[in-house]
């Protein structure tokens, strides 16, 4: 075990070898012996103090929040601006987009109303009756017109419903067919 104790010999060997080393580094300007190593004399508790008071600085500073944030380098902001202009190219184009189909759909819609109002005004424009046709023929095929007799005309009275007398309706409808009870009529009399 040693004793903490350092000899004279010792002593002069550590001289000798660090004034060897200065020789080595030293310029003309600076003395020729080595200058001696400064002595602390404060006590051992003072001095490792010290050291741990300067390694949690050093930890701090390194560990601060305004070191963990680092700027930006030349490289980083080129790749950023260069994503900045893609995507306002982008939005530019599909802003073109909407506009060129906004401007294609008001015109799709007005060429439709035009043409809409076009055939309304042919339509009104155009003849309101047509020649009859041969749908209409047929419906006026078996109507057989009956002649009145004056007391008739007289004891009919004023139309009722849709202009129509009652007593015209019961022998036959309006197409000249029988209704249901002139058949029964017709068919009673048959018997």
């Amino acid at each position: 075990m040693s004793s903490g104790f350092i000899s004279e010999s010792e002593i002069l060997e550590a001289r000798r070898r660090r004034q060897e080393e200065w020789e080595k580094v030293r310029t003309e300007d600076q003395p020729k012996e080595a200058p001696e190593e400064a002595y602390d004399t404060r006590p051992l508790y003072q001095r490792l103090e010290e050291q741990r008071m300067k390694k949690e600085a050093e930890y701090e500073e390194a560990h601060k929040l305004k070191n963990m944030i680092r700027g930006l380098d030349d490289d980083e902001v080129g790749f950023l601006d260069l994503v900045e202009r893609t995507k306002a190219e982008v939005a530019q184009q599909i802003s073109i987009e909407e506009q060129k189909e906004m401007k294609e759909f008001r015109e799709r819609v007005s060429s439709l109303a035009e043409s809409e109002e076009l055939s309304r005004l042919r339509a009104q424009l155009a003849p309101t009756k047509a020649p009859p046709t041969q749908h209409n023929r047929n419906k006026l095929e078996g109507v057989v017109v009956r002649k009145r007799k004056a007391s008739e005309v007289e004891d009919s009275g004023p139309p009722t419903k849709n202009g129509v007398n009652d007593k015209c309706t019961d022998k036959r409808d309006l197409l000249g067919r029988r209704s249901d009870q002139a058949d029964k009529k017709k068919d009673d009399d048959k018997n």
